[in-house]
């Protein structure tokens, strides 16, 4: 087996791999409601949801894309942070670094319009489907908290009322962080990259268990359980050229396999998801875009993965109600792509809605590089 020769990331592969990553987020948030089984190891780690995984293909093996797409698809998400890592080096260490207050507010610029349409949009559905009133007096706050990013510091309120958001608190924070990034790499070097990435390990296995007992706080709802992903994307992307053996690329699989079954090991998961199948990825992204039809359908569903990362988590209902009552593999399958389909013209209008509000140009997807 060869060495993966891996180069710089482009803007066009860069959008697959935001379409490719996005689409098993959406199938994912769809399909781990059908069925508590076989679960996910995302947040918290459970050695018998491997186990339920691994039953579930064996005694019902037609139910195999809800039983991947349920146990694997959250992984997409590491995906997104790898690439906003990487996206923000691309565009800022080889330059003068701003100050810290023009860095956050150029960030918000560009991701505060999109969350507020799509939370319009979510009163909007809500309010038809539930009643306003009883949106605003139950939710309102909640909602309020999760677009401000602090929701994830409030152990009821985290997934309420948008379950995937909780990511638009982890993204702020390292956007807090990243700007004393760059200016550490600029200054130290790679020696702040791997301590980084090293002190991220340490935390997840040192600083968790007492974020957890005194605080209720899992470090993965914050920047501190996705730093070594982060700063993994950054060390990329001052790289023209990277050579991934065999032995990296294998012992990232296995180390990825052993994050499926013992605790310690899932610790490090995300990096090693990340090195083993970001090549793979990039392999895919390169044949799509061999293939005009194809590209162009990817291509579009990566430029609109922003939104469609913001609406898909409200727009579960009605469907999810139907899927869980008739419980076959079949329902599961064709509403998840009913509910794909759904959540692309929502989409589509929220970036609309967004275009007509504020008159500019939308952000082309969550690790917008400008």
């Amino acid at each position: 087996m060869p060495s993966y020769h891996w180069k710089p990331i482009s803007i066009q592969e860069g959008t697959i791999l935001r379409a490719i990553a996005i689409l098993a987020i959406i199938f994912h948030n769809y399909l781990h409601w059908v069925s508590d089984l076989p679960g996910e190891n995302e947040f918290t780690f459970r050695p018998e949801r491997i186990q339920a995984f691994m039953q579930g293909l064996q005694h019902t093996p037609w139910d195999a894309v809800r039983l991947f797409a349920s146990y694997f698809g959250h992984y997409g998400v590491q995906i997104f942070f790898f690439l906003s890592g990487y996206g923000l080096a691309v565009k800022y260490l080889p330059h003068q670094l701003p100050s810290w207050w023009s860095f956050q507010k150029k960030r918000w610029k560009s991701f505060f319009p999109a969350v507020g349409v799509a939370a319009v949009g979510y009163l909007i559905f809500e309010s038809i489907r539930l009643g306003w009133y009883h949106v605003l007096t139950g939710e309102g706050v909640n909602l309020i908290r999760q677009i401000l990013g602090v929701s994830n510091f409030i152990p009821d309120n985290i997934y309420h009322p948008i379950g995937p958001w909780w990511f638009i608190s982890v993204i702020l924070q390292f956007y807090l962080v990243v700007p004393f990034i760059f200016k550490g790499i600029q200054r130290y070097g790679n020696i702040l990259v791997y301590g980084l990435i090293l002190s991220s390990f340490l935390m997840k296995w040192a600083l968790a268990p007492m974020l957890d007992q005194w605080f209720e706080l899992n470090i993965n709802h914050t920047i501190l359980g996705h730093l070594d992903i982060c700063v993994l994307g950054i060390w990329f992307a001052q790289r023209k050229y990277v050579s991934l053996s065999p032995l990296v690329i294998g012992t990232a699989g296995i180390l990825f396999y052993l994050g499926n079954v013992h605790a310690l090991a899932w610790k490090i998961s995300g990096v090693s998801v990340v090195l083993f199948v970001l090549p793979a990825m990039r392999i895919a992204s390169e044949k799509i875009l061999q293939h005009q039809r194809a590209s162009r359908v990817f291509l579009y569903i990566g430029n609109l993965s922003m939104y469609l990362f913001l609406c898909n988590g409200y727009l579960r209902h009605p469907l999810i109600d139907y899927a869980q009552r008739e419980a076959n593999w079949w329902t599961s399958i064709w509403t998840c792509l009913l509910f794909l389909a759904v959540t692309i013209l929502w989409g589509m209008g929220l970036r609309k809605m967004q275009f007509l509000i504020f008159q500019s140009r939308t952000p082309q997807g969550i690790n917008r590089q400008s």
